[in-house]
């Protein structure tokens, strides 16, 4: 009980059971003595004509004063009132029991007013005793009480034999009732005893498994914030290439165009260049201020994704002055704005490298709407190159030059798609991403 107090508040009727429990306890222990008192003054006030003389009388009592003694010293100093595991303890309580029991016996011979010191007896029995140990200790009690009840003499004849016969099956009946109840009470306790035991350890489990969660949940979201502050910073470094450094090199190849027009063709023939250098400053700043803030890029606001890829087309070739063709197949619709900006990455990262490596003279790119998944190639007629030249993505040869197709490969691989790069030395290149057609409405992959 003082474990289960320790974990939950003790219930009206766990309080009403542990009292009782204890003023049973008290009365198992001083009842014995009080008995013990009461017959030895009724031994000295009323006389009786069988008793024996009073120090006869007063020398049993003395004894059973110190047999009780001895068992309230064993009970203190050896806790023998545990006994059932140790053979030692059951046959010491068995014998300090059996001498209590010839004691009273002696004491109703002597005289029939220590009848009410015999119900000793059954105290130590409910309190010592247990399993058939008990009820033979009821049984064995109820032969003197009953022989105090009869006028504390064995009977002689038939009549006073049937009168103690009597005597002793009332007191084996009563006494086997509250034996009984006695032995419903300590299962019902042991019971409740190991009900609280179950909740006490219960409720140590539940605690240590909260303080689990607890350190389980502090760690998910130190992880959930590393893994946010990783994603915002890969997302930054894609946008940062798709925009500023796309930007900046177009303003470095147009400048660099403006410086050669000029040497062959005066200070009038670099304008173009200059212009061309100046929008895509524009363009670039402000494709960083939408990346910062996390928005669509400017041509996908207005338009949808065919017609921004056929703008971006537009724009690459007039740059560049090659030839470049936007055809799409299938029935366009609006899809996830992830996946539309995915796409049209992918062509601009191409269409990039096209002007950086490729020095083709044709480039073809086709958008195809599927059922299921939407597919952009870029193709063109430039030298090609060895894919298993290819810098591993996060290398150093990666880092340095093929930045690109990591970013590329990360966007796709995102949502769920395919990036696949077909080439050859001298035979072009082709570029193929496919990603699932998700409505506009559909879940960010």
């Amino acid at each position: 009980m003082v474990g289960a107090g320790r974990d939950r508040p003790l219930t009206d009727e766990d309080s009403r059971l542990e009292l009782w429990e204890k003023r049973l306890q008290a009365m198992l222990v001083y009842l014995p003595y009080a008995a013990l008192l009461v017959s030895v003054l009724l031994a000295v006030t009323v006389p009786v004509p069988t008793a024996k003389p009073l120090p006869y009388c007063f020398a049993l009592s003395a004894a059973a004063l110190g047999w009780l003694l001895l068992r309230a010293a064993l009970d203190r100093y050896e806790h023998y009132d545990r006994f059932g595991e140790d053979r030692g303890r059951l046959w010491l309580t068995v014998f300090h029991f059996s001498g209590l029991i010839v004691l009273i016996f002696l004491m109703t011979l002597a005289s029939p007013v220590f009848g009410y010191f015999g119900f000793a007896g059954y105290l130590h029995a409910m309190r010592y005793l247990r399993g058939r140990w008990r009820i033979v200790g009821g049984l064995v009690t109820a032969m003197p009480v009953s022989v105090s009840q009869t006028g504390g003499m064995l009977p002689t004849t038939s009549a006073g034999f049937v009168n103690l016969t009597v005597a002793f099956l009332f007191n084996v009946v009563s006494v086997g009732a509250v034996l009984a109840l006695d032995g419903i009470t300590e299962r019902q306790s042991s019971r409740r005893k190991a009900s609280n035991a179950a909740l006490s350890t219960a409720n140590v489990r539940l605690a240590a498994m909260l303080a689990e969660n607890r350190g389980l949940h502090a760690q998910l979201i130190s992880q959930a914030r590393e893994a946010g502050v990783m994603d915002e910073r890969q997302r930054m470094a894609r946008e940062i290439h798709d925009t500023l450094a796309q930007a900046l090199a177009g303003i470095v190849t147009q400048l660099h165009a403006a410086d050669q027009a000029r040497e062959r063709g005066g200070p009038d023939a670099d304008r173009r260049h200059l212009v061309n250098a100046a929008r895509l400053a524009r363009e670039g700043l402000a494709d960083a201020r939408r990346a910062v803030r996390a928005l669509r890029p400017d041509a996908l606001e207005h338009a949808g994704l065919p017609a921004a890829l056929a703008e971006a087309v537009g724009q690459w070739r007039e740059l560049h002055g090659v030839e470049a063709q936007l055809t799409v197949t299938g029935t366009a619709r609006p899809l996830h704005p992830e996946v539309e900006i995915t796409l049209l990455r992918a062509a601009q990262e191409a269409l990039a490298n096209v002007a950086k490596h490729a020095g083709a003279s044709r480039v073809g790119l086709t958008l195809s709407y599927m059922e299921d998944v939407v597919t952009l190639d870029v193709r063109d007629d430039g030298t090609g190159f060895d894919p298993l030249t290819l810098p591993e993505p996060g290398s150093a040869g990666a880092r340095g030059g093929g930045f690109g197709l990591t970013v590329m490969r990360q966007r796709v691989r995102r949502l769920s798609g395919r990036l696949e790069v077909e080439s050859e030395c001298g035979g072009g290149t082709a570029v193929s991403a496919t990603l699932p057609a998700i409505s506009q409405g559909g879940v960010d992959g």
